[in-house]
């Protein structure tokens, strides 16, 4: 685990550079806009500086799951050219999800589906059927979609990604599959040496492509190693971590369909840009979630080593604290009343 870590850590911080220079050749840049929060036009294309060395890092270091090994590889490649296709040209986001559902189809194509999970409760395994399938088709494109919608200030998707991958290396090898392990080490190691360089003030974006790669690669290795696993708690310890993009997304899909808005439209009412309204500055908002998350992933590792009657009320505080933070924040409150308080709040300063 460790040798896939850093032999993926260290292609990371070689290819970085070199995929920033060409994608500054070619003119692949994002130029700021009315939703940017950068004001100097910088380099796409880090998705391919977090594959590529992830992707080797997988095959150098086996025995892999070959399944695992495959659906990272191929499915994650078609996610890539969807996301760096939706970076250069913007897709609508019918097409997106159709790119979405293309990379998750591969997936299952190649062996990776929930046919199965094992009861928390009673550790008795109960076979899904014919939902196999679909539910794990929901499950590639949801993940796709979380860390999709998370990355919107510097670093912020990227550091997301590589703590949940850590999580996974460890519960991974709790739950016996160390072959997911060897996988989920290699995601953190390319995560990590990726984001020196995406961390702000960032010089390169992960843009669509990395975020949707990552996404699509997480949800691979839950399954495999931890969503049909004997260990009653391991499913939700990634989960866990994850808990600051899905309770965003959650509160973002609320949010927009109470004010008839379309869900797949943007809005400036994320977590991270409550805490930029705070005045905190990108670096401290980010590092704030990082905790956050760190914390939240420490703590459904610590739950796969307690029976579902201790662990259970762990999930439950997590969420709780969430939903606190969050309405503390005015994520929760109605759109009046978040008109109101932003008239109240000081202006953001760097």
């Amino acid at each position: 685990m460790l040798i896939g870590f850093i032999v993926a850590f260290a292609l990371a911080v070689v290819i970085t550079p070199l995929t920033r220079a060409l994608a500054r050749r070619f003119g692949a840049m994002a130029y700021p806009n009315e939703r940017s929060v950068h004001s100097q036009p910088v380099p796409y294309l880090g998705g391919v500086a977090i594959y590529l060395p992830s992707v080797a890092a997988i095959l150098l270091t086996g025995p892999q799951d070959k399944a695992t090994q495959q659906a990272i590889i191929f499915g994650g490649l078609f996610i890539l050219i969807v996301g760096i296709i939706d970076d250069l040209y913007t897709l609508k986001p019918w097409q997106k999800v159709m790119g979405q559902l293309g990379s998750a189809i591969i997936v299952v194509a190649l062996g990776v589906d929930i046919s199965f999970v094992t009861d928390p409760f009673t550790g008795t395994i109960r076979f899904i059927g014919s939902l196999a399938i679909p539910l794990t088709i929901l499950w590639v494109m949801s993940f796709e979609n979380l860390i999709n919608l998370s990355d919107g200030l510097d670093g912020l998707a990227a550091g997301i990604s590589g703590i949940t991958a850590l999580v996974t290396v460890f519960v991974s090898a709790r739950a016996g599959v160390p072959s997911v392990s060897l996988a989920a080490a290699a995601i953190a190691g390319s995560v990590f040496g990726f984001l020196p360089y995406n961390f702000h003030p960032a010089s390169i974006f992960m843009g669509d492509a990395g975020a949707m790669y990552l996404g699509l690669a997480i949800s691979v290795i839950s399954v495999q190693g931890l969503v049909k696993s004997t260990v009653a708690m391991a499913v939700f310890a990634p989960i866990l971590a994850l808990l600051v993009p899905i309770s965003d997304a959650a509160f973002a899909i609320v949010r927009r369909r109470s004010l008839g808005r379309p869900v797949s439209r943007a809005d400036h009412d994320h977590i991270h840009h409550r805490l930029l309204e705070l005045g905190l500055g990108q670096r401290k908002a980010v590092i704030a979630i990082y905790i956050v998350t760190g914390v939240f992933g420490i703590l459904g590792l610590f739950s796969t080593f307690l029976p579902i009657s201790g662990s259970g009320p762990i999930a439950g505080l997590a969420v709780l604290g969430v939903l606190v933070v969050a309405y503390k924040l005015g994520i929760l409150a109605m759109p009046d009343e978040k008109q109101s308080s932003r008239r109240r709040r000081p202006k953001r300063t760097e």
